[in-house]
């Protein structure tokens, strides 16, 4: 495997990647709270991620 295409199991978690999404869902909420799309992208990938956490 390439070094550029590696991930890194500590910055790379699922677990912290999806909090970091919650809170870009959260921070989306707030500065656009009539944007529900741009909301359920957010949440929906912090799911996905918790998906692959489990």
């Amino acid at each position: 495997m390439r070094h550029d295409q590696q991930t890194d199991l500590f910055r790379d978690d699922p677990k912290r990647m999806a909090e970091v999404w919650r809170q870009a869902a959260e921070t989306s909420r707030k500065q656009f709270p009539e944007d529900d799309a741009r909301y359920a992208h957010y949440m929906t990938e912090a799911e996905r991620l918790e998906a692959i956490a489990r």
